[in-house]
């Protein structure tokens, strides 16, 4: 009996040890998320995102919404930024973690093939082509002159737009629809620009969402001069599974799965970095 109690003694002191050993190696995932972010917050400024190659200033990179897909596997929190330039936004990036890399999924928003993103010294991304494509939305109504009933409008008008995720799968049978969210991911800022758009009287970005992940975004603006504008449309893909967009019901939109986004001269590149960096 002695011995059968010495034996129990030893054995406990060992799991005691074992259970010590994990707790030291073991990582608490709230801090582990945390950790996550706080790089994610480091990123944003790993490149610069100039509005043409002459340009002696970077633009300054801002958040506009914070989100998560745990459905995908993904680990911590994930970050959308955007990039403005004389109060209208011309790029776009999706930073998150992934298979051991920090992620910049960058978007140009740009009318224009002028946009730049250096790391450091070097050019990393320099689209050759438009961003977007715009079109005139159909039966819009005029735009309004006051901003809060230009917002209505833009709300009003996001709401005719449907927008699917076609997936990664050559059946489509990932299809899933994606939600709307009503609140801008971002509101143009012309009155305080230096030097607006010509022509631009206002503008917004909305996103089509799985949970709280951005997949589509589609962009608003009232174009023209106050007296005859229009409001026109065009979509941004922020990810690399296939797309499709309806207004009315009738397709307006589609994006291909696996789009070329390593391609630095493209409207869409995704820019690698190891997490241990």
């Amino acid at each position: 009996m002695r011995y059968g109690h010495r034996f129990l003694m030893t054995l406990t002191g060992l799991l005691l040890a074992t259970c010590r050993l994990q707790a030291v190696g073991a990582e608490d995932p709230q801090e582990e998320t945390k950790r996550l972010s706080e790089r994610i917050e480091k990123s944003i400024d790993w490149y610069e995102v100039l509005p043409d190659i002459s340009a002696k200033t970077a633009l300054r990179p801002l958040p506009v919404m914070r989100w998560r897909n745990v459905a995908r596997g993904q680990d911590g929190e994930a970050m959308m930024v955007v990039w403005v330039h004389n109060g209208r936004p011309v790029a776009m990036a999706s930073i998150y973690p992934w298979d051991g890399y920090m992620c910049h999924e960058f978007g140009s928003l740009s009318r224009q093939a002028k946009l730049v993103a250096r790391d450091g010294s070097a050019v990393v991304w320099s689209p050759n082509s438009a961003g977007l494509d715009f079109k005139n939305v159909p039966d819009a109504p005029v735009p309004a002159e006051n901003p809060t009933a230009r917002l209505r409008q833009m709300k009003s008008i996001a709401e005719r737009f449907k927008g699917t995720m076609t997936g990664w799968k050559g059946d489509n049978s990932d299809r899933e629809e994606l939600r709307l969210l009503l609140r801008p991911l971002y509101r143009y800022e012309i009155k305080e620009a230096k030097e607006p758009a010509a022509n631009l009287q206002d503008g917004a970005l909305f996103a089509f969402v799985i949970g709280t992940d951005p997949e589509i975004v589609l962009i608003l603006e009232a174009v023209g001069r106050a007296d005859e504008a229009v409001w026109q449309f065009a979509f941004a893909r922020a990810t690399s599974g296939g797309l499709e967009a309806k207004l009315d019901g009738a397709l307006v939109w589609t994006a291909d799965k696996f789009p070329a986004n390593r391609v630095p001269t493209n409207p869409q590149v995704t820019l690698r970095r190891p997490l241990d960096d």
